[in-house]
């Protein structure tokens, strides 16, 4: 069953590698959604899976890529499934 989650990822996020990272972990996984940064400095993710697939997408992010340095994940659910057309996509540019 597909469940989507609106997830806060702060730290050391704000580099265009970040948001690569998530993408690509993201399309391995089969999760569907959106990454962008925030006015705050984190970043945000809407993302819609299977239960296994958001567990291992909150694991990666939590690991971080290569100049991330994350201090905290923050994943609640969105309630109802959104549509994202079987796609993950980057919203916006740099910051």
């Amino acid at each position: 069953m597909k469940r989507c989650l609106r997830i806060k990822v702060s730290g050391k996020v704000q580099a265009d590698s970040y948001r690569e990272f998530v993408k690509n972990n993201a399309r391995q996984l089969e999760v569907e959604g959106t990454v962008q940064y925030l006015e705050d400095g984190s970043i945000l993710i809407h993302a819609c899976g299977t239960s296994e697939s958001l567990d291992c997408l909150i694991d990666a992010l939590y690991a971080g890529g290569q100049k991330s340095s994350i201090e905290d994940v923050v994943a609640e659910s969105m309630g109802k499934a959104r549509n994202f057309r079987g796609v993950f996509r980057v919203i916006g540019g740099n910051s």
